[in-house]
């Protein structure tokens, strides 16, 4: 019967799809691995060396890696990451290694459950996500910015009980400021317990590290959190921020000042707009990407291992572009694109593709989800959203 003969074929598509998956999860934890130790898992050197030197009587924001990195996090996360000096760094490599593994498989399987574009088995999310130049670049210099995506999605999605839901937003946005994002977006969305929560969640623990640690939060707070030359080589083309990109054209800092917070909050209201939609219409999923999106945008520096809501853009339903959406946005994140058409003509814009990407998904791209009425006699403004 060809039901029966279509069942075999399945089956062996999907062990392909898993294989492949493990294969390129396995070449990328490698990859990482395998460097050189002053090389290795380089943002996981800062997080336990900051910690470390913290412990032993320093400022966090006095500490330098040897490769010139400094610790640029919320005093809360120093707090959070002692931990990391119990083990040796070699040991602590693999084991930091191994749970990001676990964690984007996690997240594949949940995520495949959730995806707009029909064909998205765990597995083949899995190999989108571990082909991806975000979560190679998260393995590569052990970044915490998997983790932080993976616990807004906890909220955005659903995945925990009511009484609960706003406690992972709270606790990423407490590591880093960047989830601040998706308190509104949980407000907006008529989730107001878990936009009180969350703001409750990220104050307490920032109270709680202003007790513990109220020389490092005022200096955090009052100087350290304004110095954005802090973060690393923000000219560089994997800073896919407005920032980033008025950088690259030379425009001037006392014009940036004014110009970015002005585009970067255009942006993300618009984008707001959009997530309420579609999470009025079913889709938090698509929702949440928005957002995510937005981020990028507005943060002042947005690496490449931040990009991962741009990932999960191909899993949602494109009108009229079909599995085309899908292949064009992996292969913008997944091939070496802005490098190579950096060096064509008209490169200063189009080598940005990855941020003019974020800025496509948050505002314009049009996601079935985006693009659903709603129902007669419903209230349409923000708001009202908020008030359901």
């Amino acid at each position: 019967m060809p039901g029966a003969a279509s069942v075999p074929i399945m089956r062996r598509s999907t062990i392909l799809l898993a294989a492949a998956a493990s294969l390129a999860a396995g070449l990328q934890a490698w990859a990482a691995l395998r460097r050189p130790l002053p090389g290795r898992l380089t943002d996981l050197q800062v997080y336990q060396g900051g910690a470390g030197f913290a412990k032993d009587g320093g400022s966090l924001y006095d500490f330098v890696a040897a490769n010139g990195a400094p610790f640029t996090y919320p005093p809360f996360a120093g707090l959070l990451m002692r931990p990391l000096t119990w083990l040796p760094f070699p040991a602590l490599a693999w084991v930091w290694t191994v749970a990001t593994v676990a964690v984007v498989a996690l997240v594949a399987v949940v995520l495949a459950r959730r995806a707009e574009v029909r064909g998205w088995a765990p597995a083949a999310v899995a190999l989108a996500l571990f082909a991806s130049a975000p979560v190679s670049s998260n393995l590569r210099f052990g970044q915490v910015s998997f983790l932080l995506a993976a616990l807004v999605l906890v909220d955005a999605l659903r995945l925990v009980p009511e009484r609960w839901a706003g406690v992972a937003t709270g606790l990423a946005a407490a590591v880093k400021l960047t989830p601040l994002i998706f308190i509104p977006y949980l407000w907006f969305t008529g989730r107001r317990r878990a936009a009180v929560t969350a703001t409750a969640t990220f104050t307490g623990l920032g109270a709680f590290a202003w007790a513990v640690a109220p020389a490092e939060s005022v200096r955090f707070w009052t100087a350290e959190v304004f110095e954005v030359q802090r973060l690393g080589a923000i000219l560089n083309l994997g800073n896919s921020s407005v920032n980033g990109l008025l950088l690259r054209w030379e425009v001037g800092a006392t014009v940036r000042t004014d110009v970015v917070p002005v585009i970067g909050l255009t942006i993300a209201v618009l984008a707001l707009v959009r997530a309420v939609r579609a999470d009025r219409a079913g889709h938090p999923l698509a929702a949440v990407v928005i957002m995510g999106a937005a981020s990028l945008v507005l943060s002042p520096v947005s690496w490449t291992h931040h990009q991962i809501w741009l990932v999960l853009a191909a899993l949602l339903v494109v009108d009229r572009a079909g599995r085309w959406w899908a292949a064009g946005v992996l292969a913008v994140l997944v091939l070496p694109l802005p490098a190579l058409l950096a060096d064509l003509p008209g490169g200063a814009i189009t080598g940005d593709v990855r941020m003019l990407l974020a800025v496509a998904v948050a505002t314009a791209v049009p996601f079935a989800a985006t693009r659903r009425r709603t129902p007669a006699g419903a209230p349409a403004d923000l708001a009202a959203a908020g008030g359901r």
